[in-house]
C-alpha cells in the first residue's frame, strides 16, 4: 500500500486530503519500530490548502528539545521559521504529524489538546488542523488523520474509491 496515495474526508466536509504515496513512504520512515525509538514530529504542508483536494506537498521533521518513546517538547522558534520558509515558497501548513509506538494509532488526551490549542489559536487563517499520527502497522492501518475544527477532533474516513469510505468517521470530544 505504500506505492498508493490515500484520499481522506472529514465527516460532512467538501473537502477530501490526498497523501501522495512519496509523503506517506517519508512518514512511515519515522515509525517507532524498535523499543528504543523516540517519538518524532513534523508539519504538512500545501500549495493549495483551499481547493477541494487538499494535496500533502511537503512533510517535514522538526526538531525536538527533549524526545522520550511516548513523548516530546519541539523547538517553537524553529517551528515558526520553517512555516515562514515555506510560506515563501508557497506553501501552508495544515498541521502536525508525530509517531506513536502502536501499530494503529489513536490520539492520546494531550495531542487532543495541543490540537484544540492549535486550532483555536489558527481559526482565524484556517477552518482546522490536520494532525497526522504515524503508528507501527503498514499503511493504511497505520496511519490516523484527524482534523480538529477548534471544538472537536474529527477522524478523517479513507476512501478506498470516490464516494466510498473504509474506516468511520467519529469525532473525539475535547
Amino acid at each position: 500500500m505504500n506505492d498508493c496515495n490515500l484520499v481522506y474526508r472529514i465527516p460532512g466536509a467538501s473537502w477530501t486530503m490526498e497523501l501522495p504515496a512519496e509523503r506517506l513512504r517519508t512518514l512511515q520512515s519515522h515509525a517507532q519500530h524498535r523499543g528504543w525509538s523516540k517519538e518524532t514530529a513534523g508539519q504538512l504542508y500545501s500549495a493549495a490548502p483551499g481547493s477541494d483536494v487538499v494535496r500533502v506537498d511537503a512533510v517535514t521533521k522538526l526538531p525536538a528539545r527533549v524526545a522520550t518513546r511516548t513523548g516530546l517538547r519541539l523547538d517553537i522558534p524553529a517551528i515558526a521559521k520553517e512555516r515562514e520558509a515555506f510560506f515563501e515558497q508557497g506553501l501552508h501548513c495544515l498541521g502536525f504529524w508525530h509517531t506513536h509506538p502502536e501499530p494503529v494509532p489513536s490520539p492520546s488526551s494531550d495531542d487532543i489538546n495541543l490540537a484544540a490549542d492549535h486550532a483555536k489559536a489558527g481559526r482565524v487563517a484556517f477552518a482546522g488542523l490536520v494532525f497526522v499520527i504515524v503508528g507501527t502497522a503498514s499503511a493504511p492501518d497505520g496511519i490516523g488523520v484527524w482534523v480538529h475544527d477548534g471544538t472537536a477532533l474529527w477522524r478523517a474516513a479513507l476512501e478506498m474509491e470516490p464516494g466510498t469510505t473504509r474506516l468511520s468517521s467519529t469525532a473525539i470530544l475535547s
